[in-house]
């Protein structure tokens, strides 16, 4: 499927084609100034977290850096895992799920079936006593599946029609809020990514520059008491994206009104990749790092 295509099924990380070891991990729009990279996951067993994503999903696992960071590697997209008991699902926070593509979805709900991994779960947030919405339920049948996998880290696997579609690759990254076309806006104004090309009246995307739509928002219909929690020390504690210029893009940051949780640095323990940290209004922790796009 191209990302074109998603926001309509919306609506309604590599053993694979080439080593590892020879091509960078982060191989598509590598001249776009701002793409979705990876993720970090506070975990209780990173054997638990290998099971999942490299037995069963086809991922390769190494460590990063000097501090010996666990990390599973995707085409398009990192996952870097912290032993430390979550504080809470994603459910509750702003951040949804980790946005995935595969070439055959029900064959890959089926390896999970297989090894006793399979955990099925909505997509959209149900209004409270009505049924959760059908879109995107098709399970081991349909083109779009919603799981969870260990400590609940939700994940949505979406059709990749590309031609020579690696068996998993990074895709897309998804929000949910009540005031979730105010968020599609913010990161608008953050990321320079178009807002609203493609929505409804419960779902709006945006576009990264050079990559296309990336950033999927859905509005919040669950319990409305709900103010959303940060996701620091959740499953799902932070979300990444790699940029280009880093030092001078947390400038305009800065210029835009955009506050920084850190500043702009070196990472002498993570190869020295330059590191920037920032929170949105709803509580979501954002990493923003240069030189993740040298990892093999």
């Amino acid at each position: 499927m191209t990302r074109r295509l998603v926001p309509v099924l919306a609506v309604v990380l590599f053993t694979g084609l080439v080593s590892p070891r020879l091509f960078a991990q982060l191989a598509s729009y590598k001249d776009a100034p701002v793409r979705i990279s990876h993720y970090h996951l506070n975990v209780t067993s990173v054997e638990a977290q290998k099971k999942f994503w490299v037995d069963t999903l086809g991922a390769t696992s190494s460590t990063f850096g000097s501090d010996k960071v666990e990390m599973i590697k995707l085409p398009d997209v990192l996952i870097f895992l912290h032993v430390q008991k979550p504080t809470g699902l994603n459910r509750g926070t702003a951040f949804d799920h980790i946005g995935l593509a595969a070439p055959n979805v029900p064959a890959l709900v089926e390896k999970l079936k297989a090894a006793n991994l399979y955990q099925p779960t909505v997509g959209r947030e149900p209004v409270p006593g009505a049924p959760p919405p059908a879109e995107g339920q098709g399970g081991a049948g349909g083109g779009i599946a919603y799981v969870l996998g260990p400590d609940g880290v939700k994940l949505e696997i979406v059709t990749n029609r590309e031609p020579n579609a690696p068996p998993l690759k990074g895709h897309h990254m998804h929000f949910i809020n009540k005031q979730y076309v105010e968020m599609c806006q913010w990161y608008e104004k953050a990321f320079d990514a178009p807002c609203g090309r493609s929505r409804t009246d419960f779902f709006i995307g945006g576009d990264l520059p050079g990559v296309g739509y990336s950033l999927n928002f859905f509005r919040w219909e669950g319990d409305q008491s709900v103010t959303h929690q940060p996701t620091k020390g959740r499953i799902t504690d932070r979300v990444g994206f790699e940029v280009k210029n880093l030092e001078e893009f947390a400038k305009k940051l800065q210029a835009k009104g955009i506050m920084l949780t850190e500043p702009y640095r070196k990472m002498p323990g993570l190869n020295n990749i330059g590191r920037v940290l920032l929170t949105d209004p709803w509580g979501v922790s954002i990493e923003l790092t240069e030189g993740l796009d040298k990892v093999q």
